[in-house]
């Protein structure tokens, strides 16, 4: 196998055609999280066109996954005898939860193919129930449990034949505005509040990005490093874009001021701005140029100026003592909690 840190990247692709570029799904198995809504709904729509066998959505509230799945059932994109979609019991905001979520997916399939973290929290600015910030634990902790305890399930899957199994991790394009220098050695550095800031929790939401593309980085590298199963596994990083259902994290930002920000970032509805993780999820290209996308720790994704295109992460991104640091202070806290 050639070193990787050499490999090419991917080739430059000029298009992406949702139902034509996709890999055949029959027969596997997909996790989405936050499924229920937005992109995370319009990439469930996309992964069924794609003729995926099963796929869950991993949400906290009941209701709302069931009205989902009724709206595909009604578009007619749920086909008996041949897809499924099934809600699986998620709360991000509780690690421990998380943990017994993936422990009780564990007991429900014989494989996982694929396992999209789309679900995030843009809005939160306390500090939960373990001294540490809600927004970081739902989007970086849980997901990073959740993920940890399903890896022997995606690496199982990963040693069968014609295999292409992918984790996605739904970050954005915020990560590079973090303030620096960043420091993730201790619990405390989760809760770094910006109050010189008008928009703090944007920036706090921005540093929780930063941590999940710092851990996309470290779980490609450790995956490819382990046994020959770990080389079939995907990771890729990525930005959606701007979508039409974002809101300012402030009231004060929200409303006609709101609407500007959407028009200034070239906001895009859902159904546009899942591309790129379907992209990631299923795109042909990836399953063909795999050690492309494995090289040097993973990939990261952007939607313009087509869905799918490489981007370079920031030296911040790459900081490898900023990676160690981030996984040790994660590992300990997890430890800490009986994880």
């Amino acid at each position: 196998m050639p070193d990787r840190e050499m490999a090419p990247k991917p080739t430059v692709h000029k298009s992406f055609d949702v139902e034509k570029d996709l890999v055949d799904m029959k027969g596997k198995v997909v996790i989405v999280t936050g499924g229920n809504t937005g992109i995370g709904f319009e990439t469930v729509k996309q992964l069924l066109r794609a003729k995926t066998s099963r796929v869950y959505l991993a949400a906290r509230n009941e209701g709302r996954a069931t009205e989902a799945i009724d709206a595909l059932k009604a578009e007619g994109l749920v086909i008996a005898g041949e897809s499924e979609v099934r809600w699986h019991k998620l709360d991000l905001g509780d690690p421990k939860g998380a943990k017994a979520s993936a422990e009780d997916f564990l007991k429900k399939e014989e494989r996982l193919d694929v396992l999209i973290n789309n679900a995030a929290d843009m809005y939160s600015s306390d500090i939960g129930q373990y001294g540490v910030s809600n927004m970081h634990i739902v989007n970086y902790i849980s997901p990073y449990i959740f993920t940890k305890t399903l890896l022997p399930l995606l690496k199982k899957t990963a040693l069968e034949p014609d295999s292409d199994v992918r984790i996605v991790n739904v970050t954005s394009q915020m990560y590079a505005r973090v303030p620096t220098p960043v420091s993730y050695k201790t619990l405390e550095d989760f809760n770094i509040k910006y109050s010189w800031r008008p928009a703090s929790n944007l920036v706090r939401y921005a540093n929780s990005k930063l941590a999940m593309n710092l851990w996309s980085r470290h779980l490609q590298t450790q995956l490819i490093a382990s046994e020959s199963s770990g080389n079939g596994v995907t990771v890729l990083a990525l930005h959606p874009g701007v979508v039409t259902s974002y809101e300012m994290p402030l009231p004060c930002l929200q409303g006609p001021i709101n609407n500007l920000m959407r028009a200034l970032l070239k906001a895009v509805e859902p159904e546009v701005g899942c591309r790129t993780s379907v992209f990631a999820a299923a795109a042909k290209q990836v399953r063909d140029e795999r050690e492309r996308y494995q090289a040097v720790g993973g990939v990261y994704l952007e939607d313009l100026p087509v869905p799918g295109t490489v981007v370079e992460m920031t030296a911040t991104a790459k900081d490898d003592q900023l990676k160690e640091d981030l996984i040790a202070t994660t590992e300990q806290f997890l430890k800490e909690l009986g994880l």
